[in-house]
């Protein structure tokens, strides 16, 4: 099973997803609090720690206050980045992309980015290495279907074409106001949400438990397995 899959390596997680992340996949974190982040940043920081590349698309969130967020994490992103296993991109936040005013001039901007990343990333999966994408905040990036809806043929063509690939996870973080759009595009998603005061967390198609409660400490997010 551990072969098959990516583990996020993060107490309780892991056993609610059923041992992991499939390869393949495409997962969204949706939440609208902190957490979200928290939760992204400790999968990320685990997958660094096992000589995995990140590739991290900021869609909102500029790399220099990522950064900061991370160091917070004890995450140091420049000590990753020199040994070139960390990687930021701004795709969308360019000089090239705000002065472009036509969707479809800017569509041909992102098409021509994916296909290179795409290509990169393939390269790498030859070589045998394992790649986990992160995409933040992909809300923003949904927000442009609304204006164009041929934005979505990239998000799901991204998505098809990360399935073929055995050595590579996608994790998209979104609100939940976006989250009815995030289940159409990813295999599942990782809901995180305060009922009551009390944080919970569910994982929507992959797992029949519910709610589960979990907790946000110094050391991170940990799921409380008692109540799988």
């Amino acid at each position: 099973m551990k072969a098959r899959v990516f583990e996020t390596k993060i107490d309780g997680l892991d056993e609610l997803l059923g041992g992991g992340i499939r390869w393949g996949s495409s997962v969204s974190i949706a939440s609208d609090h902190f957490d979200r982040l928290t939760l992204c940043h400790q999968i990320a920081a685990n997958a660094l720690k096992r000589g995995f590349i990140v590739y991290y698309l900021c869609f909102k969130e500029a790399p220099e206050r990522l950064r900061l967020l991370m160091k917070e994490a004890n995450l140091n992103a420049e000590h990753y980045e020199r040994k070139h296993l960390l990687r930021f991109y701004t795709p969308l936040e360019t000089e090239l992309t705000r002065e472009l005013k036509e969707p479809a001039e800017l569509i041909k901007v992102f098409d021509e980015f994916t296909t290179k990343m795409m290509r990169d990333v393939a390269l790498h999966v030859i070589r045998g290495r394992k790649v986990l994408f992160v995409l933040n905040n992909v809300s923003a990036l949904l927000d442009l279907l609304h204006e164009d809806p041929r934005w979505k043929d990239f998000i799901t063509k991204g998505a098809s074409w990360l399935r073929k690939l055995v050595r590579v996870v996608s994790i998209q973080i979104c609100d939940l106001k976006d989250l009815e759009a995030a289940e159409s595009i990813a295999d599942f998603c990782i809901v995180l949400k305060n009922i009551d005061g009390i944080p919970y967390v569910k994982a929507t198609k992959v797992s029949t438990s519910g709610w589960v409660p979990y907790k946000s400490t110094p050391n991170g997010i940990e799921v409380a397995k008692e109540f799988l």
